[in-house]
């Protein structure tokens, strides 16, 4: 009885083992892998209201939402709350993403946009001064919404503003388009950041010369929403000639331009002005296109204190456009006598530094005593020391501020003379 139950727990102990060794033996099955998704969250401009969430798949886009607001339209989807770098729904999504939906006003925008601007090819809009404005105004855009568009000639060196303006040179500045609403904004763009003299925006600076179409895409409500696109679509036409309208353009003279002279056919100009009490500040802008010319790249006006000044502009040509030589001249006149004697400079010493040169106002006259010697004589002159009288500052002279012997230098030998200037009358007596 005993060794029948011991030969059974054998055999069962040996069913057993052969179970456990084929369970062992066979394969475990594979199971799936889990698919890894990220949370993209979409928020309203503001930033912080959340107005949809979803669910994506690593690697992959996220499926767009239709988000409904009353009283707008989607104007863009962004990746940053500023609303400026744009997000591209064929991103492969690798985290968790923030979108910024912008909304865009279901208004129509009917105002009168146009172009404005310092523009090479078109002297004549200054600004947006001319009057009509049929010529520079912005085109809507057939079948799409708030959508304006111009095609125009543009060259290295323009500025330009894109805005709302009335009879009158009445700008809204509630509606103007600066270098902020610049669509493309890397560093390679046509269009970017300019000056911003009077604190209303940076101007839209041109960087290459081409004929370009510029689109328009506005808000009726929201002016940070509107976006200029630029589109070159072909070489820009030949510049006509440039027309010429210097004027001193000041807080001392209301800001309504002081006319310059020309200096004979050179790019030279000059006028005078009192600066009173408490200072002023100034540039100087072409009015027959709207060039401004000033200081730190002609994004700063000039600074001057209480006085009286002269003020001097040379420019030159640079690539066919005028640009500023030098810097802009603004000191206080005074008569001098240059020539061959003191440092031989002419023009160049009608400065203040020149101190035993400048002439002294006495009763309406003005006067210098003064002593020539051997060395301020040339050979030119037969041995003599030659000079004029001129009224000038920093170095500049103009043409009609030389005086002299009629047209020609004074001559003298060395020695001790008062000179005497009568500007009245423009005669020049050595005693």
């Amino acid at each position: 009885m005993k060794n029948k139950l011991t030969l059974c727990l054998l055999a069962c102990l040996l069913v057993l083992t052969m179970l456990v060794v084929a369970g062992c033996s066979k394969e475990a099955e594979p199971t799936e892998p889990s698919v890894e998704t990220w949370k993209v969250t979409f928020y309203d401009s503001d930033g912080v209201t959340v107005l949809h969430e979803v669910e994506a798949e690593d690697g992959k886009p996220v499926a767009m939402p239709e988000l409904t607001k009353e009283g707008y339209v989607i104007q863009g989807f962004f990746a940053t709350p500023a609303l400026l770098r744009e997000f591209d729904p064929a991103t492969p999504i690798t985290a968790d993403t923030a979108v910024f939906v912008a909304w865009q006003s279901s208004v129509e925008d009917n105002r009168p946009w146009m172009l404005a601007g310092s523009l090479r090819g078109y002297p004549e809009n200054n600004w947006g001064k001319i009057w009509p404005q049929d010529d520079f105004l912005l085109t809507k855009v057939e079948g799409e919404f708030n959508t304006f568009e111009i095609v125009v000639n543009l060259y290295a060196g323009d500025s330009f503003k894109i805005a709302v303006i009335g009879e009158g040179y009445a700008w809204d500045d509630t509606a103007s388009i600066d270098a902020s609403h610049i669509a493309d904004q890397s560093e390679s763009s046509v269009l970017s950041g300019g000056e911003n003299a009077f604190d209303s925006g940076a101007n839209i600076d041109v960087a290459e010369d081409g004929k370009y179409r510029l689109v328009l895409k506005t808000d009726a409500e929201t002016l940070s929403l509107c976006k200029l696109y630029c589109e070159r679509v072909g070489d820009a036409d030949p510049v006509g000639e440039i027309t010429y309208d210097m004027k001193l353009w000041a807080s001392f003279n209301n800001w309504e331009g002081q006319d310059m002279t020309r200096n004979g056919e050179d790019l030279i100009w000059y006028c005078e002005a009192d600066v009173p009490e408490g200072g002023g500040e100034f540039g100087i802008k072409n009015a027959a296109n709207g060039d401004w010319f000033s200081s730190e790249g002609n994004t700063k006006n000039i600074q001057l204190e209480e006085g009286h000044y002269m003020f001097f502009i040379e420019l030159e040509l640079v690539d066919g456009r005028p640009q500023l030589k030098g810097e802009i001249v603004a000191e206080a006149p005074a008569y001098y006598v240059v020539g061959t004697c003191g440092n031989g400079g002419w023009a160049a010493d009608a400065n203040a530094e020149n101190t035993a040169y400048r002439m002294t106002e006495q009763d309406g006259k003005y006067v210098l005593n003064v002593t020539f010697t051997d060395g301020e004589t040339a050979d030119w002159a037969d041995n003599k020391v030659a000079f004029k009288v001129v009224y000038g500052c920093g170095g500049r002279v103009a043409n009609e501020f030389w005086y002299g012997d009629g047209m020609d230098n004074i001559t003298v030998d060395p020695g001790e003379y008062t000179i005497t200037f009568d500007p009245a009358t423009g005669t020049v007596t050595v005693g």
